[in-house]
């Protein structure tokens, strides 16, 4: 081969060898860039979820603080002696079903009867409304499924022991239900519209 070609042929093949390191090296560099890319993109992702799941979590703990509360009545239990005491069920609204700061239908509640004596004894608890209440509102407790038209009913119910130096804990439930046919739905409406607030006496007494 004249010297002449071959000078050419040396330099034909040393343009192809840099080119090919040119274009290989580019193309790692292009995987690399897409990879930091990726994990860029996947990082700020992860931390989009990150803040939507602390900002639900967040909600949820106001949520529950919020509906911590619990009314709670309590009672220094006495031998034949009776303690009175008034309550407004509005008060014991839980506050995901409150509407328009009264009670209404579909709204629900809670409150806590607290006896304490100081010597073992009987108790019997007693209600008297003093106005009106809704017609499908309805009371019951935890040890007795059977849901009450009336806390007057509820309280034939409500009696018991309770020992020397006892904090003894009552909770009574209530709920407005609604929807439960047609009639009851007219019902719904107009006591809605009549009745704001049930306010009741609580009564009990030692033997």
């Amino acid at each position: 081969m004249k010297p002449k070609k071959k000078r050419y042929v040396i330099i034909i093949l040393l343009v192809c060898i840099i080119f090919f390191i040119i274009h290989f090296t580019r193309y790692t560099f292009l995987q690399e860039d897409l990879l930091f890319f990726q994990f860029l993109n996947s990082r700020s992702q992860s931390e989009d979820i990150s803040q939507k799941e602390k900002k639900i979590m967040e909600e949820n703990i106001q949520k529950t603080e919020v509906n911590t509360h619990i009314e709670k009545i309590y009672f220094d239990v006495q031998y034949k002696n009776s303690k009175i005491k008034a309550l407004n069920l509005t008060d014991t609204v839980d506050n995901q079903t409150l509407v328009y700061e009264k009670i209404a239908p579909g709204t629900s509640g809670k409150f806590d009867i607290v006896l304490h004596s100081n010597q073992n004894m009987n108790y019997q608890i007693a209600f008297k409304s003093e106005n009106e209440k809704p017609s499908n509102l309805q009371f019951y407790t935890l040890e007795n499924e059977k849901k009450f038209d009336t806390l007057e009913e509820l309280g034939e119910n409500l009696m018991g022991k309770i020992l020397e130096n006892e904090e003894k804990i009552i909770p009574v439930y209530w709920k407005w239900g609604y929807e439960a046919n047609a009639q009851q739905n007219i019902q719904d409406t107009l006591d809605a519209k009549n009745m704001r607030e049930y306010h009741f006496l609580i009564y009990v007494q030692g033997y």
